[in-house]
């Protein structure tokens, strides 16, 4: 069964959080393993194994880039997380990308540097939902590599100092 299933939701990149979190709700009360706890060892031990198997697949839907992986598995695309992106445009940006990095020296520009990276980020997310709508599972893929640099990106950016 797949996390889709098991919250009773259509494969998709774009979820209903709310809805997903209140499913998720459900099926933990309905699944905890306390709600066995006067049953046998075997009833036991499958409502842990449940238990698991929802907040697994919790954390899956949650996280929109494992989501994202997950749907490609469906169509029979493994993703190599150590894999580099094949793309020369894509590594120039990404090389432009550290340069700048390098040369944002104040917080200021570091939020600049960001909402650029969040602005490619969300071009790349809707391309990725493209392609998975026309089945081009390939082109999916790519799209997910170059999500993940951005992602790591994102989260290598400094963030400013609250204050």
């Amino acid at each position: 069964m797949t996390a889709f299933a098991l919250f009773g939701l259509e494969p998709a990149l774009d979820i209903d959080d709310a809805l997903l979190a209140e499913r998720f709700q459900r099926l933990r009360a309905q699944f905890h393993p306390d709600r066995f706890a006067l049953g046998s060892a075997l009833e036991r031990r499958l409502a842990v194994q449940r238990a698991a198997d929802i907040n697994d697949a919790h954390a899956t839907l949650a996280d929109p880039m494992a989501r994202a992986r997950l749907l490609l598995e469906l169509r029979g695309v493994s993703m190599d997380e150590a894999a580099t992106v094949q793309d020369p445009a894509f590594l120039m940006r990404q090389m432009d990308l550290r340069e700048a990095l390098d040369e944002a020296a104040d917080a200021p520009a570091r939020e600049r540097l960001r909402t650029e990276v969040q602005g490619l980020w969300a071009a790349d997310w809707a391309a990725l939902g493209q392609a998975l709508q026309a089945d081009e599972a390939e082109q999916a893929r790519r799209q997910l590599q170059r999500l993940q640099f951005l992602r790591r990106f994102l989260d290598q950016l400094p963030r400013p100092a609250p204050g």
